[in-house]
């Protein structure tokens, strides 16, 4: 009996000895990190989300038509066609208010002030309410306000003529504050290439765009349908402002010019889409 529960003992003393070794001298078991539980069923797939192409941004142009005020028969003409072109009325033109009106009758369709400024050929006159860089500034406002008070319809302007107005910094400041002021945008005709509109614009925050191109230098039908079709074909720019006149080679190809622009996704918008762009804010012009 002695002798069993001497190797009882000792059996018990090895278990012991065992446990302890486990339990505090033998290093943890290592974690499969290819098996176990978590790997019967597959591992998921990671997958981009779908390709999302986005659309290309669609052109639009702003298309004005100056010197409004003479023919009322070619703005009837002009004011059939379906896009919301803009109308630029000379302050003190024969049919400047009939104009007006028959524009605002039609709706869709804004109206600018076409503002007279100096040219540098004084050979060229401007007109009446024309404004010079000689003027005083306080001749420089009240000639303007008449100009604005002549056309009150106006949500913008842009200058006629003007090459030797718009290059005169100062003088323009005066104009272009006193627009800003009345909660106008401006569009720089670019009749010259010294014109310091965007400078001037930019010191007071006026609205503002530049011409990007005339279309009527030669107002026959097919030039002028070829120059729109061509120039906006292969401008690279996602918006552009556009003058013409209401020459009746201009009328008849804008009546057939516009629809096929619409036809290819162009957009045609009103000058005030194109002057809340920061993009066109920042171009230059685009010239002939």
């Amino acid at each position: 009996m002695k002798i069993l529960r001497g190797l009882i003992g000792l059996v018990a003393l090895i278990v012991a000895l065992v446990a302890a070794y486990y339990l505090f001298f033998a290093p943890p078991p290592e974690v499969s990190r290819t098996h176990g539980p978590e790997d019967k069923s597959p591992s998921p797939v990671l997958s981009l989300p779908p390709s999302r192409k986005h659309p290309p941004a669609k052109k639009t142009i702003a298309i004005i038509i100056d010197d409004i005020g003479y023919s009322l028969s070619s703005l009837a003409e002009l004011l059939k066609i379906e896009a919301p072109l803009a109308f630029a009325i000379l302050p003190h033109s024969p049919h400047a208010g009939a104009a007006a009106a028959m524009i605002h009758r039609r709706g869709g369709h804004e109206i600018l002030l076409h503002l007279p400024m100096e040219p540098h050929d004084a050979k060229k006159s401007p007109g009446p309410g024309a404004l010079f860089h000689d003027m005083t500034e306080s001749e420089i406002r009240e000639r303007l306000a008449e100009d604005l008070a002549a056309v009150p319809q106006a949500v913008g302007v842009n200058n006629h003529m003007g090459s030797a107005f718009m290059e005169d910094e100062e003088k323009l400041y005066l104009v272009l504050k006193e627009l800003q002021k009345r909660g106008l945008f401006f569009i720089d005709s670019r009749t010259t290439a010294a014109s310091r509109g965007k400078a001037v614009a930019a010191r007071t925050a006026i609205p503002f765009a530049a011409r990007s191109l005339f279309l009527d230098n030669d107002s026959d039908q097919e030039v002028v349908f070829h120059n729109l079709l061509n120039s906006v074909a292969k401008s690279d720019r996602l918006s552009m402002v556009i003058i013409g006149h209401p020459h009746p080679g201009t009328v008849r190809a804008l009546q057939k010019a516009v629809p096929l622009l619409q036809a290819q996704g162009l957009i045609i918008v009103p000058p005030s889409d194109i002057v809340a762009s920061p993009e066109e804010k920042t171009r230059s012009a685009e010239f002939n």
